[in-house]
């Protein structure tokens, strides 16, 4: 059995990842929500015996939660073998249109805290996937649409099912390994 830990479970799009798995036996999901996410000591225990980690966390101080969570994961040596991260569309700068994020004051220092975690992802050299969804909400707008990194894309929105169900498919299918994909619905 594979130990999932999911970051930031309270999200809308975290909870349907996890009911996703409820009847999938294969794995044990385990998550963390009020906890100082910036205290290396709040990730310590918990990832000893974790495989795969799911990050909801944001939109802001991801990074911080991020180096914490790293040093925590170089403290214990779990047998980690893949990390899922909820990122937002316009970190490779893929957006043709203008942004504005919701709950950020600051676009560029919001950027740049993503930019800034998906480095430290990248740098600890396990399999990982960077989701990149546009601005998520209830009602699906059109059929999905996976946006590869690099390529242009606009913003539009992006249904939390959706979102949920590539997050699953991560894992459970092994799709999108070492990616970061844009997502949206047109």
């Amino acid at each position: 059995m594979k130990k999932i830990l999911i970051l930031g479970g309270q999200k809308p799009v975290a909870k349907k990842v996890m009911s996703l798995f409820k009847n999938n036996h294969d794995y044990e999901l385990t998550h963390l929500d009020d906890v100082q996410f910036d205290n290396e000591g709040s990730y310590v225990d918990v990832v000893k015996d974790v495989n795969i980690i799911y990050s909801f966390l944001g939109p802001t101080d991801v990074d911080l939660a991020f180096e914490a969570l790293f040093s925590a994961l170089d403290e214990a040596k779990p047998p980690l073998k893949q990390f899922v991260m909820l990122s937002t569309a316009g970190i490779d700068n893929e957006l043709v249109d203008d942004v504005t994020y919701e709950n950020v004051d600051s676009k560029k220092e919001y950027l740049n805290e993503q930019r800034y975690a998906v480095k430290l992802v990248d740098e600890y050299e396990i399999p990982y996937t960077i989701l990149r969804p546009v601005k998520m909400t209830d009602e699906q707008h059109g059929k999905l649409s996976v946006i590869d990194e690099g390529q242009k894309m606009n913003y539009g929105k992006v249904s939390f099912d959706n979102v949920a169900d590539v997050a699953y498919n991560v894992v459970e299918k092994q799709e999108f390994i070492n990616q970061s994909i844009g997502l949206i619905e047109e």
